[in-house]
């Protein structure tokens, strides 16, 4: 049996945390939990997660920013698949939002709420495995 893939999820919302932590484990992941940027960053280095997701505001604006900039810089952080979550209406004026090309590399932007079976699946196509339907 292969070791279940891990996934690290960095938020401020402890009830978006613990209802993720189920759907994923549900899902067949090991689940680490960061209710702050800082934590989250130190999460990453001790856990080694195969994806992170990350909120992109918590304590302040720009913190998930931060955090994704943080683990772009580790040895492990270059290549992983990182998740930014955000509950600002993304179709709006950040649909346009063109990053700098300076700015970390992100495999997805999630708008919150997101549906369970669209995060396993989002998260199945960056890990491989099997796809939810």
């Amino acid at each position: 049996m292969t070791a279940k893939k891990r996934i690290l999820l960095i938020d401020d919302d402890k009830d978006f945390l613990f209802a993720t932590k189920l759907i994923l484990e549900k899902g067949g992941y090991e689940v680490f939990l960061a209710e702050d940027g800082k934590t989250g960053v130190e999460m990453w280095k001790s856990v080694a997660p195969d994806l992170a997701i990350i909120d992109m505001m918590m304590e302040t604006w720009g913190e998930g920013f931060s955090v994704l900039s943080k683990i772009r810089a580790t040895d492990t952080g270059k290549d992983t698949p990182l998740f930014m979550l955000s509950a600002v209406d993304l179709q709006g004026p950040y649909n346009s939002f063109e990053p700098p090309p300076e700015f970390p590399k992100v495999n997805a932007v999630l708008q919150k709420p997101v549906r369970a079976e669209d995060l396993l699946r989002y998260i199945a196509q960056e890990l491989g495995g099997k796809k939810m339907s």
